[in-house]
Order: C-alpha cells, then sequence, then structure tokens
C-alpha cells in the first residue's frame, strides 16, 4: 500500500557491494514509498550502475565523483517532487515510514545507534552518532539546509545541529525502522579515532560559522568538542562526574 505522505526517500551511492545494495533496494519495495531517488556519486562497478537503472526508481548522477554523499543527497533533494525527504545509506535497510507528521522532523529508530529521544546540541556534540538516517522532514528544511559537500565535516551530524539549533519540532519513529550494514572496509572503521574526532571539531566550528553562534557559545560548544577528543563515547559520563564533583564542593 503506498504510504499517504509524500515522502522522497534520496539515496545516494557510490560502487555499493551488489548483495547491500539489492536488499536496500528490495527494502524500499517493500514499504513503497512515495518516490525514490537513487544518486550515483560517479560509481565505476557496472553491476551496481545496471542494478539502479534497472530498479525502476528515478536515478541521478553526479556531475564528478565528489567521495562522500553531501552533493549525491542535495542532487537528490533538488529533483525530489515529494512534500518531505527522507535520506539513507544504499548498503542498509529501511523498514518503515511516517504515515502521518505531526511535526516538522522525524526522526528514525535504528537498530545500533541510541535514538534521538530528548537529543540537544549539547549532546551530540558530546556523543556523535549518525541519527540521520531514516529522518523524514519537510523538503523545504532540506533545502534550507544543505548538506556540506566536503569532507572536512560529518554532513549528518552537521545538519541536525543546524536543526537543533533552529528548534524544529520533532517525534522519533515509535519503533525500529531502520537497519544498519557493519562493513569491515567502510569509511567509519578504517578511520583512525583520531582522525574522526579532529573532524568532529571541525563540524562543530562549522556549524557555528553558518549559524552565526555568538563567541560565548561558539568557546562552550568548542569546549564540549575537545572533550569529546579527550574522552570519545565517554565524554558525557565525564562531563556529568565533573559536573557532581562541582556541585558537592559547593
Amino acid at each position: 500500500m503506498l504510504n499517504k505522505l509524500k515522502i522522497s526517500v534520496v539515496v545516494p551511492f557510490y560502487n555499493t557491494p551488489i548483495t547491500y545494495f539489492k536488499k536496500c533496494i528490495e527494502g524500499l519495495k517493500k514499504i513503497n514509498p512515495y518516490e525514490v531517488i537513487l544518486v550515483d556519486d560517479c560509481s565505476t562497478n557496472e553491476e551496481v550502475i545496471l542494478e539502479a537503472l534497472n530498479s525502476g526508481y528515478k536515478y541521478y548522477k553526479t556531475p564528478y565523483q565528489s567521495g562522500h554523499d553531501g552533493l549525491p543527497v542535495n542532487i537528490g533533494v533538488k529533483n525530489a517532487t515529494g512534500d518531505y525527504i527522507c535520506r539513507i545509506d544504499s548498503d542498509d535497510i529501511l523498514l518503515a515510514l511516517p504515515t502521518f507528521m505531526h511535526t516538522d522532523i522525524c526522526f528514525g529508530r535504528p537498530d545500533r545507534v541510541r535514538p534521538a529521544d530528548n537529543i540537544t546540541i549539547e549532546q551530540l556534540i558530546l556523543a556523535p552518532r549518525a541519527i540521520c538516517n531514516a529522518l523524514v522532514a519537510k523538503k523545504e528544511i532540506f533545502l534550507k539546509h544543505p548538506f556540506a559537500t566536503d569532507s572536512n565535516v560529518y554532513g549528518d551530524v552537521l545538519f541536525v545541529l543546524q536543526l537543533l539549533n533552529n528548534k524544529y519540532s520533532f517525534t522519533v519513529f515509535p519503533e525500529v525502522n531502520y537497519i544498519y550494514t557493519k562493513r569491515e572496509n567502510s569509511i567509519q572503521s578504517s578511520s583512525s579515532p583520531l582522525s574522526h574526532r579532529l573532524r568532529h571539531i571541525q563540524t562543530v566550528a562549522r556549524f557555528c560559522q553558518l549559524e552565526k553562534i555568538s563567541h560565548l557559545r561558539s568557546k562552550q560548544l568548542l569546549n564540549l568538542a575537545f572533550l569529546n577528543f579527550n574522552y570519545g563515547s565517554k565524554a558525557l559520563k565525564y562531563l556529568k562526574f565533573k559536573n557532581s564533583k562541582t556541585l558537592k564542593k559547593q
């Protein structure tokens, strides 16, 4: 049954392993969204390209191989005809979409990532995570806040930080609706923790620039990013511990 909401699902891809790509497309056919847009970042794998072309979905190709998903996502959003946009990875499986929207945004509920319930800017900076996949938002929101097209920042984290800063109303899908595929040779798993944390600091700095955050507030947010740099996934616990010790002294 066709989803009543006009949701355009944008799927950027580049040489995705064919087994995963087929599962992604099969999953989309099961939920039958209003529109699916496959955006090829100049793949060289003919089998993957043919799978996209024969899927029955809209196919677009970037003018050059960009190396990350920002440009493909923006192309997909620009060409979407739906009222809402949902962006997913080409090696993951989308299980369901919201059938109605009473907020500007509906975050997905992925299977291996802590969901976005009560998420704040501070929490996302201290503990960055991939909560952008399966997110559904009005098309004009994606157009107002296009994805970063360079590899110096995490485009998905930057996008969510901007959404939170602009105080869009949001909910979270009530049940798991997104299956992440963990691949050993993925960019996330092949990069060092140092590389990830430095990139995250640049993401927060870019956010402060784009959103014209005040000097004092920028300093506060960048300090949180440096806590993540020093303590990684334990940064949030460290800050809570530090604050509790400060309260005891008072």
